[in-house]
């Protein structure tokens, strides 16, 4: 008997000493195909800026962290539904969405951007007088630029398919720069050095990870989030990915609490 009590003791003792891995994985939905937030690699894996963020943030609250692919659209009512515990994919932090939805606090201020040759004479908007700039049709950059064009006495906002193109007309001088949001730019230019952002463009919008409302869990990941951006590894992941420290003041690198219809 005394034996048998010795050993569920140390068993006990064992326990407790064990490491906080989860005993539940967080359930994460990604739109698959939405570079540099969320992606597949040739191996069929997520990666990704938002797939380190929401590794690191399951990682740091002892818990695994198990990815499915979804639609964008299909996101929401996952998360509202309790079928996945969180949702990522650029998805912007408002009023609207706050009153079915719960968010972590930001990690990145999506503005709008130009980007263009680095040695390109454009350090303000005001300065896009008499150029031609370019746009990927259908996108916000398209609706900011003709919103604009007058107003900045710009010469031509030239429509592309696809970003490719407008970056090749950009590189070869056809066009003073590009108009669109930030991030994307960023990532481009990771892939050709010769081009920079010259003027960014504030729009207040801001991505966070969405999950059910008043998830039990939001306030263990928020405060992970908190500590990724005060141990500066949210900035190292926003490097990884961009290329380029996070900026001073933004939300990347600012503490902030979980968000409220305001």
């Amino acid at each position: 008997m005394k034996k048998q009590i010795a050993m569920l003791a140390l068993a006990a003792i064992a326990a407790m000493a064990t490491p906080a891995i989860a005993q539940d994985k967080i359930i994460v939905g990604a739109y698959a195909a939405n570079p540099p937030w969320e992606f597949k690699n040739d191996a069929g894996t997520f990666e990704g800026f938002e797939v380190d963020v929401a590794t690191e943030a399951a990682k740091r609250i002892g818990r695994e962290v198990e990815f499915q692919e979804l639609g964008f659209q299909a996101l929401f009512a996952a998360t509202s539904s309790g079928r996945i515990d969180f949702a990522i994919s650029s998805i912007s932090v408002n009023n609207e969405r706050l009153e079915s939805q719960s968010f972590t606090q930001p990690y990145y201020d999506s503005d709008g951007t130009i980007v263009g040759l680095g040695t390109s004479e454009v350090k303000t908007l005001e300065d896009l007088e008499g150029k031609v700039i370019g746009v990927v049709a259908a996108t916000t950059g398209e609706a900011w630029a003709n919103e604009n064009a007058e107003a900045l006495g710009i010469a031509e906002v030239r429509s592309y398919a696809a970003q490719q193109d407008l970056l090749l007309d950009v590189q070869n001088g056809r066009i003073e720069g590009g108009a669109g949001e930030l991030a994307g730019f960023q990532y481009a230019i990771t892939k050709i050095p010769s081009l920079s952002i010259l003027v960014r463009i504030p729009t207040g919008e801001r991505f966070a990870m969405m999950a059910k409302k008043d998830l039990p869990i939001l306030g263990e990941v928020n405060d992970a989030i908190s500590a990724m951006k005060e141990d500066g590894t949210m900035a190292a992941i926003h490097e990884k990915w961009f290329g380029v420290a996070p900026d001073e003041g933004t939300s990347t690198v600012t503490t902030m609490p979980i968000p409220t219809i305001e």
